[in-house]
């Protein structure tokens, strides 16, 4: 009995397997991308509600008083790392983590390094890329953060002649504490957002922020903290635009506060 000859794979057969198994290994590789998205929002969620437990529990051994959050300037991290009411020190420590100028002191002896993306750290969101320009140098130290205190809370005390240090708002100062702003994600890139975006150009070396700052990183969003404790993920577009509907930071008497995202408890969120 003769065999019968063994058929070969035709050109356009192997192609076809070709092209099948190229599909199914984008298939996996936008799996495995999406996998890598949705656990790195859920570490910052859980990073997020350290956060905001650990400011609460703050308040609640502090007369209801939040902590104090900083000077703005680069050039006063020494100020503010001084100061033990300083979010970075005392919310850190009740969070399980070291004191911010702790961390910056040991870092300036050689000990350790001031953590920066993709380092795994409770100042740092996994999701985050590092900014070339991190960590900011203030000349006896360096800093990086990836969440940051919202700086709006503390706008209705700005012009009392009280020290600095103390010019921090209460828990009973905020009317609805589940739709004021605590702390949330600071953009760590400018290209987190296009080029043509009106918030493109804003600052990052910051210790606190507002929503110029908000990240654009978790499915076109970011995560917030808010004053009862809970954290929601809010698109970027909702975040940064204006009760009157607009995204321009220039709007005049523009108020970014809004029923569900409240920036300045205690009057208008305006710059």
């Amino acid at each position: 009995m003769k065999s019968l000859p063994r058929r070969a794979f035709t050109l356009v057969e192997i192609l076809v397997v070709v092209g099948i198994i190229s599909l199914l290994v984008g298939l996996l590789i936008t799996a495995i991308g999406m996998a890598r998205k949705a656990s790195n929002a859920t570490g910052s969620q859980a990073n997020l509600k350290q956060w905001g437990a650990a400011t609460i529990n703050y308040t609640s051994t502090h007369k209801e008083r939040l902590p104090w959050e900083g000077l703005a300037a680069v050039a006063d991290m020494p100020v503010n790392l001084a100061e033990k009411t300083y979010w970075a020190n005392a919310v850190a420590e009740l969070a399980g983590e070291k004191p911010y100028s702790e961390i910056v002191s040991m870092a300036a002896s050689g000990q350790d390094e001031i953590p920066i993306p993709p380092t795994r750290s409770l100042f740092i969101d996994p999701g985050a890329s590092a900014n070339a320009e991190a960590p900011w140098d203030f000349g006896s130290g360096a800093f990086c953060f990836s969440y940051v205190p919202n700086m709006r809370l503390n706008d209705a005390l700005a012009a009392e002649a009280i020290p600095e240090p103390k010019k921090v708002i209460t828990m009973a100062m905020i009317a609805d504490s589940s739709a004021t702003v605590l702390m949330f994600e600071l953009r760590s890139r400018a290209d987190e957002l296009s080029a043509s975006d009106p918030y493109f150009g804003q600052d990052l070396s910051v210790n606190q922020s507002d929503w110029r700052g908000f990240a654009n990183r978790h499915f076109d969003g970011g995560h917030i903290v808010f004053a009862d404790g809970h954290v929601s993920h809010v698109l970027t577009d909702i975040a940064t635009r204006s009760m009157q509907g607009s995204r321009d930071p220039a709007q005049p008497l523009g108020d970014w506060n809004k029923p569900k995202l409240i920036w300045n408890p205690k009057g208008q969120a305006t710059y």
